[in-house]
C-alpha cells in the first residue's frame, strides 16, 4: 500500500560509483510504495540533474512524491526516536575518503536496518554507523542557530541525553534555564557539556545520578564562563560541540551529520507547481515490467500452436504416468481376473502399448522444448539487433559498457526458460492427478490429502520473494564485477606499466566479497526452501497413509496408496526445484528485457522508413540549414551550453574555436542528438530536431573525430561502414587519394583486405584519422559535415592539405569544423568562438581578426606568440622517424623545428 513503509527496505544495487544517489532514492521510493523506473532515474541523474548532490536528491525526492527535508543533526541525535529523523538518506565517508549515500530505514534496539547501494540491505550497529557518518561543518548565523535549537528537532535529542544522565525533572530544569537565555550560548554549552558527560558515563568515568548532576552543573558553569573568555575548546574539545563561535560573533560554525529525512508521502501536486522534468516524469510514469510475460509475447510471434502442443503433451504425459501406476497395480491381481491366455496376452499388449505411448510422448516433449528454447534465443537476439540502433545515446551514457555487454552475452541462458516452464507444468499436472487418485482411493482422508498437496506447493511459493531478492542481488553484483574484467582487459598495458594490478584487485575485492556473500545467501535460502518443502511433503505422505489405514482401507489399495503418497514427496521436490529456478530466470530475463522495453529515441516506423533515392540525391546538392534559439544544455546537473543563438545557412563552412572544455563538442553534439536542449529550440531545415528530422540528419551527416570507432575488420569494410558497398566501392580509389591513404595501402600486407585490429590498433593515430576521413568521404548523400579535431596526430603540412581537400569534396554541404589551429580557420566562411559554454563571437574570421578587442584576435595572437617563443629557443634537435628508423638532421633552421 502506497505510503505505508515496508518492514524491510527493498534492495537496489548500484552499477557504478556515480549511481549511489539514484539507487538510494529508488530504494527509498520503493520502501514507501512509490514505483519508479531505476533506469530512467539513472538517466535523469546523468543528464538533467546531478545525482551526486544531496541537494538535488532532496529536490528529486520531493518532486517524486516524498515528504522529504534535508537536515543537519548531531550524529548521536540522528537515531533517537525523539528527533524523528528515520527513514533518511545519510552521507557516510568511505575508507578512501570519498562520500557515499546510505538509506537508514529503521532502528531495532542497538541495530539499524541500512540499504547500502554498493552492498545491499544489511544490519549495522548504531555505534558502527555513527563512526562512518560524514560530519559536515558549515557557517550559520547565531540567530538562526538559536531559533533552530529551540525546536523539538534539537531539544528532543538534548532532553533524551540529559534524562539518561540526571533524570527527567532535573533535565527539564536545565533546559528551561538554557531556553531562558535569548542568545545561542546556553543551549550550545548545555549540549556540548551533556555530550561530554554522557561519554564519560558510558566509559565508567562518571556515575549516573547525583554524581553526574553535580559534575554536569559544575562543568556547565565553567564552560559558560570559558566561552565568554574565548577558551571553550580548552574545556571541551571541538568535536563535542554542535555549534561554536566567538562570544560576540554573528556567525557560528555548526557541525553535524547531513541527512534527508522522509516522513511519508506528500499530497497531490498543486496546479501552481512547475511540471516535472521529462526524465523524472518518465521515471514515475513507466509501468513495472513483467519479463516472463514479454518473453511469452516474443514466442507468440511464431504462433501459439507449438507451445500449446507442448503443453498438451506435458499434461498427457502426467496423465499417462497416473495410468501407468494403475495398470502396474492391476498386474498384481491380473491372475485373478485374466483367466485365459488370450486375456493375459491382451493385458500384456495393453501395458506395452501404454509404455510405448509414454516413450513416444517423452521424445517429442524433450525435442520440442529444446527447439522452443532455441527459437526464443533467436527471437531475443533479433530483437536486440533491431532495438540497439533505436536506443538513444542518453541510454548508453547512463549505463556501463560492461553491464550492457554482459546482458548480451547472457542471452543464451534464456534457452532454459521453456524447459523450466514445461517442468513446472508437468509436475503441477502430475501433482493434481496424483491428489485426485489419492482421494479416489481414500475419500475419507480427502481433507488431509488436499492439505498435503497445498503444503507441497505453498512452501516453495512462500519462498519465492526471498529467493527472487537474493538472486537479483547476486546478479547485480555480477554486473558490477563485469566492469572490472572489461577495464582490466582494455587497460592491461597501462595496468602493467604503472603496476596498478594491486590497486585494481583492492577495488574489486569488496564487490567480489559481496557477490560471494550474495551467492551463498541464495544457495542457503534455496536449500532451506527445498528442505522445508520435502519435510512438508513427507509429513503429508505419512499422515495420509496412517489416516487411510486407520479408516479401514482395502488391502489391495494399500500398495497404490503408499506409492502415490510417496510420489507427493518427489513431485513436491520437483515443483520446489522449478520454483527455485524461477527467480534466476525472472531476474535474468528482466536484465535482458530492460533494453528492449526502453523507449525508442526515434519511432520505429520513422527509423525503418526510406525515402526515394531521387529525393535524397536532389537534397544532397544543397547543405543543411539549422538554427539554435536560446539553447541551454545540461548534463549531470552541470550547464554545458547557455543562451546559444545561432543560424547557419545551407552550404556554409563554419569553424568553431575556443579553449578546451568551453563547450565546442557539446554544440555539435546537439546536432548529432547526443544532447537535448534543456531550454530553447533547435531547428533543422525549419523543422524541430526530433523524430524523423533527427533520423534523416544523421543519415545525411559525415562525422569525423578521434572517437569514431574503427573495427577489427578489413580496411575496405571499415571504409564502407554505414553505406551500401555496391554504391561506394567505385569511388574508393578517389577517396584513398583524397585522404592520403595510398602510401598506407602499399604497406598493408593484404591491401584493402588487411584487418586493422581491435579499435584500429594496427594503425597509428594519424593513420586512423585518415581512415575515418576516407570513410566520411565515401558516405553518400552528405548534407552536413562535422569535424571535431579531425586531423589530430598529423603533422601541420598534412593537416592543411587534408583540410583543403575535404572542404573541396564537401563544397556544397554545411560544414562545422572544431579546430585548435586558429590560423587555419581564416579561410572559413565564418568562425564561432565558444567560451565558458557561451557563444561570445560569430562572424567572418577576417572581420574578427581585424578587431583588437575580439576573442578570436586574442586566440590568433596567443598561437603566434607560442610559435615565436618555440622558434626563438636555442638547443633544438631535429629528430626524424621514418620507416621505423630514427635519424637526426643537422643544420636545419630552428624556425621549422616546431612544425613537424
Amino acid at each position: 500500500m502506497a505510503g505505508t513503509p515496508r518492514l524491510l527496505i527493498p534492495e537496489v544495487i548500484q552499477t557504478s560509483a556515480m549511481d549511489c544517489g539514484p539507487a538510494a532514492l529508488k530504494s527509498l521510493l520503493d520502501g514507501f510504495g512509490v514505483p519508479v523506473s531505476y533506469g530512467r532515474l539513472r538517466e535523469a541523474c546523468q543528464t538533467d540533474v546531478d545525482g551526486t548532490s544531496i541537494d538535488v536528491i532532496e529536490e528529486m525526492a520531493v518532486t517524486l512524491g516524498l515528504d522529504a527535508e534535508q537536515s543537519m543533526l548531531p550524529r548521536d541525535y540522528l537515531f533517537l526516536e525523539e528527533t524523528r529523523a528515520l527513514p533518511a538518506i545519510v552521507v557516510v565517508s568511505l575508507p578512501n575518503g570519498s562520500l557515499h549515500f546510505l538509506v537508514v530505514w529503521k532502528k531495532w534496539g542497538p541495530f539499524v536496518q541500512v540499504m547500502d547501494p554498493s552492498r545491499g540491505r544489511r544490519w549495522m550497529s548504531v555505534t558502527e554507523l555513527m563512526d562512518q557518518l560524514f560530519i559536515h561543518s558549515m557557517p550559520v548565523s547565531a540567530e538562526g542557530f538559536r531559533e533552530w535549537a529551540a525546536t523539538e528537532e534539537f531539544l528532543g535529542g538534548l532532553r533524551r541525553g540529559l534524562s539518561s544522565l540526571v533524570g527527567t525533572s532535573r533535565s527539564e530544569q536545565l533546559l528551561a534555564e538554557a531556553l531562558a537565555d535569548p542568545t545561542w550560548k546556553s543551549l550550545a554549552c548545555l549540549d556540548a557539556t551533556a555530550r561530554l558527560v554522557r561519554t564519560l558515563a558510558e566509559g565508567g568515568g562518571v556515575q549516573r545520578g547525583e554524581p553526574a548532576v553535580a559534575f554536569l552543573q559544575q562543568l556547565l558553569r565553567e564552560v559558560r564562563t570559558g566561552l565568554d573568555e574565548g577558551r571553550a575548546q580548552q574545556l571541551i574539545p571541538f568535536t563535542y560541540w554542535t555549534a561554536l563561535g566567538r562570544p560576540e560573533a554573528e556567525q557560528l560554525t555548526m557541525r553535524g551529520a547531513v541527512c534527508i529525512k522522509v516522513s511519508g508521502l506528500r499530497g497531490e501536486r498543486g496546479a501552481d507547481e512547475p511540471p516535472l522534468p521529462p526524465e523524472l516524469e518518465a521515471a514515475l510514469r513507466e509501468a513495472p515490467t513483467h519479463p516472463l510475460r514479454e518473453l511469452v509475447s516474443l514466442l507468440r510471434r511464431d504462433g501459439v500452436l507449438a507451445p500449446a502442443v507442448l503443453a498438451a503433451i506435458g499434461v498427457s504425459a502426467a496423465v499417462g504416468g497416473f495410468l501407468e501406476a494403475l495398470l502396474l497395480r492391476g498386474v498384481i491381481d491380473a491372475g485373478r481376473y485374466l483367466t485365459t491366455s488370450g486375456q493375459r496376452l491382451a493385458g500384456v499388449v495393453t501395458l506395452v502399448a501404454l509404455l510405448g505411448v509414454m516413450l513416444t510422448l517423452e521424445l517429442p516433449l524433450s525435442l520440442g522444448t529444446l527447439h522452443l528454447g532455441r527459437r526464443l534465443e533467436l527471437r531475443l537476439r533479433l530483437a536486440f539487433l533491431d532495438k540497439i540502433p533505436r536506443l538513444g545515446d542518453r541510454y548508453f551514457r547512463s549505463r556501463l559498457v560492461s553491464d550492457m555487454a554482459q546482458r548480451c552475452h547472457g542471452i543464451h541462458q534464456v534457452r532454459t526458460v521453456p524447459t523450466l516452464a514445461v517442468l513446472l507444468l508437468r509436475s503441477a499436472a502430475e501433482l493434481l492427478v496424483t491428489l485426485a487418485g489419492l482421494m479416489w482411493l481414500a475419500p475419507r482422508s480427502a481433507w488431509l490429502i488436499i492439505l498435503s498437496g497445498g503444503m507441497a506447493i505453498a512452501v516453495p511459493l512462500l519462498a519465492q520473494r526471498s529467493l527472487l531478492d537474493a538472486d537479483r542481488r547476486m546478479r547485480d553484483f555480477d554486473g558490477v564485477l563485469s566492469g572490472f574484467y572489461l577495464d582490466a582487459l582494455r587497460g592491461s598495458v597501462a595496468l602493467r606499466a604503472h603496476r596498478a594490478g594491486p590497486t585494481l584487485r583492492r577495488a574489486q575485492e569488496e564487490p567480489l566479497h559481496q557477490f560471494i556473500t550474495a551467492a551463498r545467501t541464495l544457495m542457503r535460502r534455496s536449500i532451506t526452501a527445498e528442505t522445508l518443502a520435502s519435510l512438508a511433503a513427507t509429513a503429508g505422505s505419512v499422515g495420509i497413509v496412517t489416516h487411510a489405514l486407520s479408516r479401514g482401507l482395502p488391502p489391495g489399495a494399500v500398495l497404490l496408496l503408499v506409492y502415490w503418497a510417496l510420489a507427493l514427496v518427489t513431485l513436491g521436490r520437483q515443483i520446489a526445484e522449478a520454483l527455485r529456478q524461477y527467480p534466476a530466470a525472472s531476474s535474468l530475463t528482466g536484465r535482458l528485457m530492460e533494453p528492449l522495453l526502453a523507449p525508442d529515441e526515434v519511432d520505429k516506423s520513422v527509423a525503418l522508413a526510406t525515402r526515394p533515392r531521387t529525393e535524397r540525391t536532389a537534397e544532397a546538392a544543397r547543405g543543411v540549414a539549422f538554427s539554435l534559439r536560446q539553447v541551454d544544455v545540461r548534463a549531470a546537473g552541470h550547464t554545458l551550453l547557455h543562451g546559444i543563438n545561432l543560424s547557419v545557412r545551407p552550404g556554409e563552412h563554419v569553424a568553431i574555436v575556443g579553449p578546451s572544455g568551453a563547450g565546442k563538442s557539446s554544440l555539435v553534439g546537439l546536432l548529432l542528438g547526443w544532447h537535448r536542449p534543456s531550454a530553447g529550440h533547435v531547428e533543422v531545415d525549419g523543422a524541430p530536431l526530433e523524430g524523423e528530422t533527427l533520423w534523416r540528419l544523421r543519415r545525411e551527416t559525415a562525422w569525423v573525430e578521434p572517437e569514431v570507432s574503427l573495427w577489427n575488420k578489413p580496411l575496405v569494410d571499415n571504409l564502407t561502414y554505414g553505406a551500401n558497398p555496391s554504391e561506394v566501392l567505385p569511388r574508393v580509389g578517389q577517396a584513398l587519394h583524397q585522404a592520403d591513404l595510398v602510401e598506407l595501402l602499399d604497406k598493408l600486407p593484404d591491401g584493402l583486405q588487411t584487418r586493422l585490429g581491435e579499435g584500429g590498433g594496427l594503425l597509428s593515430g594519424g593513420e586512423g584519422q585518415r581512415v575515418r576521413l576516407c570513410r566520411a568521404l565515401l558516405r553518400p548523400g552528405v548534407r552536413m559535415v562535422i569535424f571535431d579535431e579531425p586531423f589530430r596526430g598529423l603533422e601541420r603540412d598534412r593537416r592543411t592539405a587534408l583540410l583543403e581537400r575535404a572542404r573541396q569534396a564537401f563544397e556544397g554541404a554545411t560544414l562545422l569544423c572544431i579546430m585548435h589551429d586558429i590560423a587555419e580557420t581564416l579561410s572559413f566562411d565564418r568562425v564561432l568562438v565558444i567560451k565558458d559554454g557561451q557563444l561570445v563571437e560569430a562572424d567572418a574570421p577576417r572581420t574578427l581578426a581585424a578587431r583588437e578587442d575580439s576573442h578570436y584576435r586574442a586566440l590568433l595572437d596567443e598561437e603566434a606568440s607560442v610559435q615565436r617563443e618555440l622558434s626563438a629557443r636555442d638547443g633544438w634537435r631535429r629528430l626524424v622517424l621514418a620507416q621505423g628508423v630514427l635519424t637526426e638532421r643537422q643544420g636545419e633552421e630552428r624556425g621549422n623545428a616546431h612544425g613537424e
